[in-house]
């Protein structure tokens, strides 16, 4: 996967990549560790990386590795990078009113990386549309592009 660029986000630069996949449009995968660490002390960033390892059903694959620099980072794809700042968000006291409501930690990371996507990846409105609701493509699900 080819490095994209970086993004600040919380002060920190947060690298951003282009998708694992070619089956479809997808929003940019992110440096799990960088994001993490964006919001969490390094220890704390690493156990997060280890848990998202971890993630997925049987044949489902939600992070995969890249190089970035002269390390190899785990990234995810966009949602999943939602999902790991609404724990944050959760984590620091966030308690949402209801089901569309975030957190501060979440909507860092959401403007930031649709600022990074509008001017390193941009899509048709009909490619976000796809994005949207095909986020990981068939990598995340374990299934070989067509």
């Amino acid at each position: 996967m080819t490095k994209l660029g970086a993004a600040m986000i919380n002060g920190k630069a947060v690298s951003f990549f282009e998708p694992p996949h070619k089956d479809g449009p997808d929003f940019p995968w992110v440096d799990a560790k960088e994001l993490a660490g964006a919001f969490l002390p390094p220890d704390a960033a690493a156990r997060m990386v280890q848990h998202a390892q971890r993630f997925g059903a049987d044949g489902e694959r939600v992070v995969t590795v890249a190089r970035n620099g002269d390390d190899i980072a785990t990234i995810m794809y966009h949602a999943m990078a939602q999902g790991l700042c609404g724990f944050i968000d959760q984590q620091n006291g966030f308690v949402p009113a209801d089901a569309d409501d975030a957190g501060p930690v979440h909507w860092q990371y959401c403007i930031a990386a649709g600022r990074f996507a509008a001017d390193h990846w941009p899509l048709s409105f009909e490619g976000i549309i796809h994005a949207f609701h095909h986020g990981g493509g068939h990598f995340m699900r374990g299934l070989r592009d067509e």
